[in-house]
């Protein structure tokens, strides 16, 4: 029996937050939200959200997991089938 179920939660997005440190600014508060695919590792979702916090200028520690706290992660309900949206890969 084949399942095609269209409906099925393809995304999970994963709310953050935490103290990142800021060239000539010092600690500041961040916090956000990363949406990834179901299956995704939570490696790449930190990978994630350290490119976003490095494009705002902020330095990354190598352990970020140890810097912000990642909540667990909310499904993402499917796109209608008729949404021609573009979603992350």
């Amino acid at each position: 029996m084949n399942s095609t179920n269209n409906g099925v939660h393809r995304e999970i997005t994963h709310h953050w937050f935490g103290w990142v440190t800021v060239p000539g600014q010092g600690p500041a508060w961040a916090r956000g939200h990363v949406t990834v695919p179901l299956c995704a590792p939570r490696e790449q979702t930190y990978r994630l959200i350290a490119a976003w916090l490095r494009e705002r200028g902020c330095t990354v520690p190598a352990d970020l997991s140890q810097a912000i706290t990642l909540l667990p992660g909310q499904l993402t309900p499917a796109p209608p089938a008729d949404d021609t949206t573009p979603r992350s890969a």
